[in-house]
């Protein structure tokens, strides 16, 4: 989901964590012309999230601007080394450092991006006609038919094969007048599909505000329609759960993007408590459970991933690897030996393998790059040994939602082994 601009318009009147504060300094000292102040607090910012991608940009604007041309170099050197992507021939900022032969060679470098990885025909299959955002995908592992939830359409479609040509048939009621859906997931017994929902801008229909509401509902399987809603608690913030984990026992566990917040619902409740509340928490979203349920991993969009013991809710960042990172990380799944990552707020998007057996620190692979249809990622699902995510969900599209409607587009489901 993109939703950080709105999370770092709350955060101006909300604690936050001391790297978020720097770059704020930072880019108001910089506006201010005190550039000598301006890198103080970058250069701190940078010693708390080096792999910030942000933060490495900025570092060498400032440092050109100061002509210390080599600090700058090696700024933009650790962004070519993330595997990242972007023009800075034509950025004014560093317009100090264009005629040096090293500059030249890291700006085609950037502007050429990391070779594609994974095969370019993995497209499980396609949805024809949407006219939504897609931001979830799940299969039935029974009768393997696919769902998919819609955040600005505000339902949950099911894939109809039956007639020969799949097509995309409503699955939830108009009657239950849901807000946008964005992750869906399955009960263990079947019976239920979990859905975290949540007014925004982008949504079709009325309350199309962003924060305004947002719930965990429980939709009946075998029918479509709700059988309960479970919103979290009024307190005067805005909210918005967009993806949860269900653990063995029942209970959910649900990230709110918005407010630096960990829900629980406990198997069997009545109400969504606060589990765990932190100023160091800035955008939640992928959340995922290993196998002993001893530990929670939490990817947060401008932070990095957490790494949360349920005993003792002891929060703790996962450090990256040299030469990676660990930002702009929107699903998070556990598989055998660590995690799989979404990573759509960097460029190119991409799905990352992280491994978590080392006590030391974790390895990162990317498993999927540069492939047709990656160009606007969200959530998927991991099932029979691959990871089945959405390519291009709408969002660019909608965000801010167009003038005219657009037209129905062709989505993409995509497929990559995880090993």
């Amino acid at each position: 989901m993109r939703l950080l601009p709105l999370l770092l318009l709350l955060a101006t009147v909300a604690a936050a964590p001391k790297h978020s504060n720097l770059l704020r300094e930072a880019t108001a000292a910089a506006r201010a012309g005190d550039n000598a102040t301006a890198l103080a607090k970058m250069e701190e910012a940078a010693k708390l999230r080096p792999d910030y991608p942000r933060v490495q940009i900025n570092l060498a604007r400032l440092y050109a601007a100061l002509q210390r041309p080599d600090d700058a170099l090696a700024a933009l050197q650790r962004l070519a080394d993330m595997g990242l992507q972007m023009n800075i021939a034509t950025d004014p900022a560093l317009a100090a450092l264009k005629e040096l032969p090293r500059f030249q060679s890291l700006a085609s470098q950037l502007a050429a991006g990391p070779a594609p990885v994974g095969s370019a025909d993995e497209a499980a299959f396609t949805i024809t006609d949407a006219t939504g955002i897609v931001e979830s995908c799940l299969v039935d592992p029974d009768t393997l038919l696919w769902y998919f939830g819609d955040v600005r359409n505000r339902c949950v479609w099911q894939r109809d094969v039956t007639g020969g040509t799949a097509t995309l048939k409503q699955f939830t009621s108009a009657e239950d007048a849901l807000d946008g859906v964005f992750k869906i997931a399955l009960s263990a017994d079947r019976k239920t599909l979990w859905a975290a929902t949540a007014t925004v801008g982008t949504m079709n229909g009325p309350d199309a505000e962003d924060g305004k509401r947002t719930a965990l509902v429980a939709i009946d399987f075998a029918t479509g329609r709700v059988r309960a809603r479970f919103p979290v608690p009024a307190d005067g913030r805005k909210h918005l759960l967009g993806d949860f984990v269900i653990a063995a026992d029942g209970a959910i566990y649900a990230t709110d993007s918005v407010s630096p917040v960990i829900w629980r619902l406990p198997a069997d409740g009545t109400a969504l408590e606060p589990w765990l509340e932190s100023e160091e928490f800035l955008s939640l979203q992928g959340i995922a459970l290993d196998s002993t349920e001893r530990h929670l991993h939490i990817a947060d969009y401008a932070n990095g991933i957490w790494r949360i013991a349920t005993d003792t809710k002891t929060p703790e960042l996962l450090t990256a690897p040299a030469k990676t990172t660990f930002f702009g990380i929107d699903g998070l799944y556990a598989v055998p030996g660590g995690l799989l990552a979404v990573q759509n707020g960097v460029n190119p998007q991409r799905v990352l393998r992280i491994d978590l057996s080392s006590a030391k620190s974790p390895a990162v692979r990317v498993i999927a790059q540069g492939r047709p249809a990656m160009t606007d990622l969200a959530l998927g699902q991991v099932f029979n040994g691959r990871f089945h995510f959405v390519g291009n969900s709408g969002w660019a599209l909608f965000d801010p939602p167009p003038a005219t409607p657009q037209s129905p587009r062709t989505v993409t489901i995509l497929s990559t082994a995880i090993e």
